[in-house]
């Protein structure tokens, strides 16, 4: 909850009628959500102008709305009298200096996790161990930008005794500025690898890109990194850091990795038997992250264990889903994104499984890696044969790159279908699939390979 003035200093605005004195009960940005009372933020973004739904907001209740400067074209629009109406020059800003301003007034921990890969599994099971002992506030699903990161921290509230957020970028200066506005007092970078290469050109950029986050946290903040990572081993910071990772001087480290039919279990600091109903031997890493965190603010490995013992993968993750019994089908939906990093750990995984019939890969186009497009989509080719995967489907512009490098690692042109869309492939997918079969489903997230997923889905429920 906040007054027009409260909104009026966060965001440095200019307060052009209304009541400075207005209660706003809350920020939205769209106004097939807005509730009564609430501030409605205008934001010009490239596909949309929420300027051209101020009147829809006013209609339903809107108590005040913030406008960017030159938002407003129409030189004869009046502001209603009542209405709270505030002007800034960059209003995707002026949201996060209200979500900076919101969690201002919270002396709770804020832990902030990115990294290229596992950022949304780690939050999962981060919060997942904390809510154990702690009322945690989370993300929804990946809300992890410069929208979703102060829409989330607004919904901050006296319950709470700490957040948890994950950040995202394909950006210079994006982490840093959800570090402002969130003020981390722990961080967890997981992992630097090669993604959003169209806009971060290279590895040493990415790796740049993720240590924005320590640019906002005090001295006293702590670090929690992979050991094992050779950009962030050799990170150059004051903070106190915490390591994870399988080498022995790791502070939280794992052994005796078994990779099981649903599941995985390994070894805590040699002393400790953790158990992951989860599939991929990165898992273990995400694990180990989470608990390194969880760690600190004292949840016993009781909790931990039971914790992880307990928790699955959010939806399009390495989700698996069965039809048709014993000698049906296993699909392994991990549709949400996909990079070279994700995309070599998801074949491992399905290389590593014990199966009844043939592995087949349904792969689509890895997008934002510029030039580095085809090699990587030739090394997912090689990285498949050489895991030994039957069949291998290929979605997209990028195919034939995916095809050369199997065909390279030695896989027969016979077991490599290429498709150059994702309604082909679905169509093409049908024909090829048969019980038995373990199918890993993953591409970038525009190439909507969950498409392919529902289909097999219905399809195996109507024969099983």
């Amino acid at each position: 909850m906040f007054t027009a003035r409260d909104i009026v200093t966060a965001v440095r605005g200019e307060f052009l009628s209304g009541n400075p004195d207005e209660i706003l009960t809350g920020v939205s940005t769209d106004t097939r959500k807005i509730k009564s009372g609430e501030l409605f933020l205008a934001i010009k973004g490239e596909k949309f102008d929420g300027h051209s739904f101020i009147l829809d907001a006013v209609s339903k209740g809107a108590g005040g709305v913030l406008v960017q400067e030159g938002g407003i074209t129409n030189a004869n629009f009046k502001m209603p009298d009542n209405i709270s109406f505030i002007s800034v020059s960059d209003s995707v800003r002026a949201l996060g200096d209200i979500g900076n301003f919101h969690r201002s007034r919270f002396n709770i921990p804020v832990v902030g996790i990115t990294g290229s890969n596992g950022k949304t599994t780690v939050k999962e099971m981060t919060t997942a161990i904390l809510s154990k002992k702690f009322n945690a506030l989370k993300n929804f699903g990946t809300e992890n930008n410069n929208i979703g990161v102060p829409m989330t921290l607004m919904r901050l509230a006296s319950e709470h005794a700490i957040a948890v957020l994950e950040m995202g970028t394909n950006h210079l200066g994006e982490i840093r500025r959800l570090s402002e506005i969130a003020r981390p007092t722990t961080a967890i970078i997981t992992n630097i690898g090669s993604s959003h290469l169209e806009y971060l050109e290279d590895t040493d950029t990415v790796f740049k890109a993720k240590q924005e986050i320590l640019e906002y946290m005090d001295k006293d903040a702590k670090l929690i990194l992979n050991y094992d990572d050779e950009y962030l081993s050799k990170i150059k910071t004051n903070l106190k850091i915490t390591w994870f990772g399988l080498n022995k001087a790791a502070d939280f480290r794992a052994d005796k990795i078994i990779i099981e039919p649903e599941g995985i279990t390994f070894r805590l600091n040699e002393e400790w038997d953790i158990s992951l109903g989860v599939l991929g031997r990165h898992n273990v890493y995400n694990a180990l992250a989470a608990i390194a965190c969880a760690w600190d603010f004292g949840i016993t490995i009781d909790e931990i264990r039971d914790a992880l013992r307990e928790f699955r993968v959010p939806n399009m993750r390495m989700e698996v889903k069965r039809f048709g019994g014993i000698d049906g089908i296993k699909i392994i939906n991990d549709t949400y994104n996909a990079n070279p990093q994700s995309m070599k750990q998801a074949i491992e995984a399905l290389r590593d499984m014990a199966t009844e019939g043939r592995k087949v890969l349904i792969a689509g186009d890895m997008l934002e890696l510029g030039t580095f497009s085809s090699r990587f989509h030739h090394l997912v080719g090689r990285q498949a044969a050489e895991s030994g995967i039957d069949l291998i489907v290929a979605v997209g512009k990028l195919a034939e790159h995916i095809s050369n490098g199997a065909q390279e690692a030695g896989m027969s042109q016979r077991k490599i279908k290429l498709c150059a869309v994702t309604k082909d492939a679905r169509e093409k997918v049908m024909s090829l699939v048969k019980k038995g079969d373990t199918i890993l489903v993953k591409g970038s997230r525009a190439m909507r390979m969950e498409e392919i997923v529902n289909d097999l889905e219905i399809q195996f429920k109507t024969t099983t």
